[in-house]
């Protein structure tokens, strides 16, 4: 093979991955840049990982589901930026003990506090908050996102919510629409 007919095959499946990941691809940005804090950092995350995906697709016989791999990746790479910026915001391991106040449906008050103050929050609870109540991702996708068990996220987001409903000055339990 040629290297121009090499280099137009690289160009088609370059283009055919663009146009296959369009739709998922402000999702991603909006995921990475709330994590991080910055619209400018979460493109670059995007575009790593993007890359890292089109790679990878190189090597698989097979093509994973896009969107929830995608997001793994980018996960993955917003992870490893904010490990490497020294904002490692980690938990040792969840206290599942505080899953008993988990409630499925996202809190509207929490979504508006969260544009606020993502950032006061760890990252586990952060992006757990942001898969669940931003973007609507279910349980299982939120979880397989971040590489952990349904129990897990559900003990994140118990903290988060409750850590955003503070910041803004509320103490009410999730699902309670009773004004203060």
């Amino acid at each position: 093979m040629s290297s121009t007919t090499l280099e137009a095959a690289v160009a088609t499946a370059r283009e055919a991955f663009l146009e296959a990941v369009h739709e998922i691809r402000p999702e991603l940005h909006r995921y990475c840049a709330r994590l991080t804090g910055s619209v400018i950092e979460g493109e670059d995350i995007v575009q790593e990982a993007l890359a890292k995906g089109f790679y990878a697709l190189s090597l698989n016989p097979e093509t994973p589901p896009l969107r929830p791999w995608l997001f793994k990746i980018a996960h993955n790479a917003a992870l490893d930026f904010l490990k490497s910026h020294g904002r490692k915001y980690t938990e040792s391991r969840a206290d599942l003990s505080e899953v008993v106040g988990y409630e499925d449906a996202p809190d509207p008050a929490v979504v508006r506090a969260a544009l606020v103050h993502f950032l006061t929050l760890p990252v586990r609870e952060r992006s757990a908050v942001i898969l669940k109540d931003v973007l609507g991702h279910s349980l299982e996708e939120t979880a397989e996102t971040r590489g952990t068990t349904i129990m897990a996220v559900k003990a994140s987001l118990v903290r988060g919510r409750a850590k955003l409903r503070e910041a803004e000055g509320g103490s009410r339990p999730p699902g309670d629409g009773a004004p203060q």
